[in-house]
């Protein structure tokens, strides 16, 4: 076995616990949702759901095994205390509720159409759809840009924009299911923000499992009641005036938390060698 051989196969045996949550728990919500779909579900929406999310877990998983075999870990566990990481996170957990309809559900000016059980299998399709996005945009393009790029921190900004940029565009495709033009040209840019978002969430954390978990948050509250029911008058006056108070604060917050991440450990989470000198400043 020659050394690369032997580099990926130490990697895979010291991820080895890891790797196996991984393919259980995916292999594990494929099965039920295959079971769900064959012998209790007939309508078409659940099916599309069922059948969606497991191509995505599927796919999520394969990329994730890969990662491991390359010698990345893109679930570290982190060095900081827990109350640092949940400190990391409430922001953006706080921007991803806000995301719901509020105004309009409270106002009665929502609808929810489908029936409730529903909403269990949509959260669980948001899951997948967080799983391997932010395994593809953050897990493996972000670090590709961030080890091309300068080893500075300018660099990694620069593979942060980059990255989020191509993650608001790849939703240009809406488009083509019926999106009108500012729709989809509003999207790009809030999935441009949300990508950066993310991003500095992970570099922080280095555990892709938090931005997985707000992503899927962000899509379960702004879009369940568009999916499965009616929103009249989203954007009235007081849900985009809260929406811009939190979007600036939360933009504030998170320059700031870059701001204040340590090179060296940027460098080791977008290195597969452990042996990476430090970020030059």
């Amino acid at each position: 076995m020659d050394a690369w051989g032997g580099l990926e196969m130490k990697n895979l045996k010291q991820h080895r616990r890891v790797l196996l949550l991984i393919i259980s728990i995916s292999l594990l919500l494929i099965v039920l949702l295959q079971a769900v779909a064959a012998y209790w579900l007939t309508d078409d929406l659940s099916n599309q759901m069922i059948r969606d999310a497991s191509i995505r877990f599927a796919l999520g998983m394969t990329l994730v095994i890969t990662l491991y075999f390359l010698g990345f870990d893109p679930f570290m566990k982190s060095s900081k205390s827990f109350l640092w990481c949940a400190g990391i996170i409430l922001p953006g957990l706080l921007i991803a509720i806000n995301n719901f309809p509020w105004s309009a559900f409270l106002n009665g000016r929502t609808l929810l159409n489908e029936p409730r059980p529903l909403i269990y299998l949509f959260a669980i399709e948001c899951l997948s759809i967080g799983f391997l996005e932010e395994t593809v945009f953050r897990g493996i393009l972000l670090i590709i840009l961030a080890q091309r790029l300068p080893q500075t921190k300018v660099g990694v900004f620069q593979a942060i924009f980059i990255a989020s940029a191509l993650f608001g565009l790849v939703h240009l495709a809406n488009m083509f299911s019926g999106a009108s033009p500012l729709e989809t040209l509003m999207q790009i840019g809030y999935s441009f923000l949300m990508g950066a978002l993310w991003s500095v969430v992970y570099l922080a954390t280095k555990n892709l499992l938090y931005p997985i978990l707000l992503h899927a948050t962000y899509n379960f509250f702004g879009l369940v009641l568009f999916r499965l029911g009616s929103v009249t008058n989203r954007f009235d006056f007081v849900t985009i005036l809260i929406t811009v108070i939190i979007a600036i604060l939360g933009c504030l917050y998170y320059l700031g938390v870059f701001r204040r991440l340590e090179q060296r450990e940027i460098s080791h989470l977008i290195s597969a060698d452990e042996s990476n000198d430090t970020l030059k400043s």
